[in-house]
């Protein structure tokens, strides 16, 4: 009996000596491991440049000089001079209505004309000789007068029925065709000049303070993957009391890639900072309404977690306001999400 509990005391101590051996070696095995965890990043060197603050907002791109032409006069299209996407100048004779009939009548009413002069002319030669009444005398001025008036009513017709640009753009629509019969203001063409666009935008009236005649702005087409410059060239003087904003008209430089009817975001610039500490956006990692970057270290390969103080931001970057960031840092853009401070790193 006593040979069996020795054996069996021997056996518990040989198993726990075993247990021991194996859990040390377990532990040495996870410090190891922890130890050669690196986490691959890869990094951005921090530098100044210039940031904005703005006003966002959005609107689509209008001509200023776009007009609907109508024919002043009716009867039928004797001729079309010009079609869609035409450029045209002022004055330029797009179309004729009625064209020959008035152009008669015009001339018909000219010859009346120089004959009525004529008649005034020696009547009032007579008249002044004596040879002639004053009632002759009269009747000879008023039928002159009355055939200017003739004249003058018969040119202004016949100017009438030729269609002509307002000013020089580019004709955008057709609405007629040859051989059509027109109604007096009926639609004929569409035409816009692009070489003066403009956005309307809508800003909230506490901001409009910030506003002034010829602030630059920028216009960015999301689908074009352009940006355009611009200038703010009104500012209306009342308030929509249905939405509580101010219309703002911005002006947009010429650019042949600009064209009405193109939905752009619009910046409108209020204030600069030329030389900020710019931090890229994809850097920052947020947590709890905070934001917060990992500098690196090329000394020790470690990363710093650092709290971003912000200022002015655009779409890619964000002024920094810290006291402890400075140009030539190394910030980590890539691999941060999940790091803690002290973290190994490697470059990769």
């Amino acid at each position: 009996m006593k040979k069996i509990v020795i054996l069996l005391l021997i056996a518990i101590a040989g198993f726990s000596v075993s247990c021991s051996i194996n859990f040390t070696r377990r532990g040495k095995d996870k410090k190891k491991d922890s130890k050669e965890i690196v986490v691959p990043v890869q990094v951005e060197t921090l530098k100044t440049g210039p940031i904005s603050s703005f006003i966002l907002s959005s609107g689509t791109v209008k001509a200023e000089m776009s007009v609907d032409i109508v024919a002043e006069t009716a009867g039928v299209v004797e001729k079309l001079n010009v079609e869609e996407g035409d450029r045209v100048k002022k004055g330029q004779i797009l179309a004729v209505v009625n064209f020959e009939e008035l152009k008669l009548s015009k001339d018909k009413a000219e010859v009346a004309l120089k004959e009525a002069e004529n008649t005034f002319k020696r009547t009032r030669n007579m008249f002044d000789r004596q040879l002639v009444s004053q009632e002759d005398y009269d009747n000879a001025r008023f039928n002159y007068n009355q055939k200017k008036l003739d004249f003058e009513n018969a040119r202004v017709r016949f100017e009438k029925s030729m269609i002509k640009a307002p000013f020089s753009g580019i004709i955008t629509e057709r609405f007629i065709t040859a051989g059509q019969y027109l109604t007096m203001n009926q639609k004929a063409f569409s035409l816009v000049n692009r070489d003066v666009l403009k956005v309307n935008v809508f800003i909230p009236e506490e901001r409009v303070h910030e506003l002034k005649v010829n602030m630059p702005a920028k216009l960015i087409s999301e689908a074009a993957g352009q940006t355009y410059n611009g200038k703010v060239k009104r500012i209306s003087h009342v308030v929509d009391p249905a939405t509580g904003t101010v219309k703002v008209t911005v002006y947009v430089k010429h650019n042949p890639d600009i064209r009405p009817g193109m939905f752009v975001k619009v910046r409108l610039l209020t204030d600069t900072v030329p030389n900020a500490l710019l931090v890229p956006k994809k850097a920052v990692v947020y947590q709890n309404d905070r934001q917060f970057v990992f500098l690196y270290n090329s000394l020790s390969h470690k990363a710093k977690k650092v709290e971003l103080k912000t200022g002015y931001q655009d779409e890619s970057q964000f002024q920094a306001l810290n006291k402890d960031l400075k140009p030539g840092d190394k910030v980590i853009v890539a691999g941060q999400n999940g790091l803690k401070d002290g973290a190994k790193v490697r470059l990769g």
